[in-house]
C-alpha cells in the first residue's frame, strides 16, 4: 500500500500545475519545504515520477469531472488544431533518446522549421477549455488523429450531439468532413489561413 494516496497525489499534482511548477524536481523541493504538514509522506523524485504516470488515466478523468462542472463544458463551439512538440535537435540526441520510435521528423509551417519530436493536438472550447488532446508523430495526418480522437471519446460526444468544429486548411477536404459528420454529427468549419 503506498504511503502517499491516491487523492494526496492529485491533488499534489493540481497544486503544482496551479502554482506554475514545470519542474518535477523544483516543485518536490517546494513541496517537502512548504507543505510536510499537509503532506507528510512525501515521495522522492523518482517515486513521484512514477507514480504520477501510471496514475494518468485517473488524473484524466478527474480533469474531465472538473471540466464537466464548468459552464465551458457546454459550449458547442470547438477549436481544433496542433502544434509541435520538439524532443531534440541533434541527430545524436534522436539517436540515443527513448523516444526514438515515437518521435519522428517533422515540419511545422507556422514556424517555417523542420523539427524531431512529436504533436500535440487539441480540441478545446473556444473559452480555451480542452476537450479532447492526443499525442501523435510529427508526420501524422491530423485529419486521421481527429477522427480517432472523436472515436475513442464516444462520452464527450454524447454530451454535445451536434458540435461545430473550427480548424485550419489542414483539416479541409471532402472526403474528411463527410467522415467527420457520419455517426459523430460533428460539423466542420476551416479557416483560410493560419
Amino acid at each position: 500500500m503506498p504511503r502517499l494516496s491516491d487523492a494526496e497525489l492529485v491533488t499534489l499534482a493540481v497544486l503544482s500545475a496551479l502554482l506554475g511548477y514545470h519542474c518535477e524536481r523544483r516543485w518536490l523541493r517546494y513541496a517537502h519545504a512548504e507543505l510536510r504538514g499537509m503532506f507528510p509522506c512525501l515521495p522522492q523524485q523518482s517515486g513521484y515520477g512514477k507514480r504520477l504516470r501510471k496514475s494518468i488515466p485517473m488524473v484524466t478523468a478527474v480533469i474531465r469531472f472538473l471540466a464537466c462542472d464548468t459552464s465551458l463544458w457546454s459550449d458547442e463551439v470547438w477549436v481544433a488544431d496542433s502544434t509541435p512538440v520538439e524532443c531534440g535537435r541533434s541527430a545524436e540526441t534522436a539517436r540515443r533518446s527513448a523516444l526514438a520510435g515515437w518521435a519522428e521528423d517533422g515540419y511545422c509551417a507556422s514556424h517555417s522549421r523542420y523539427f524531431w519530436g512529436l504533436r500535440l493536438h487539441l480540441v478545446c472550447t473556444l473559452g480555451g477549455l480542452p476537450v479532447l488532446f492526443a499525442l501523435s508523430g510529427a508526420k501524422a495526418d491530423e485529419r486521421e488523429v481527429l477522427l480517432g480522437m472523436l472515436a475513442t471519446a464516444p462520452r464527450v460526444l454524447a454530451d454535445h450531439p451536434h458540435p461545430t468544429l473550427i480548424a485550419d486548411r489542414q483539416f479541409y477536404g471532402r472526403v474528411f468532413e463527410r467522415e467527420l459528420g457520419r455517426g459523430r454529427g460533428a460539423a466542420a468549419t476551416s479557416s483560410s489561413g493560419r
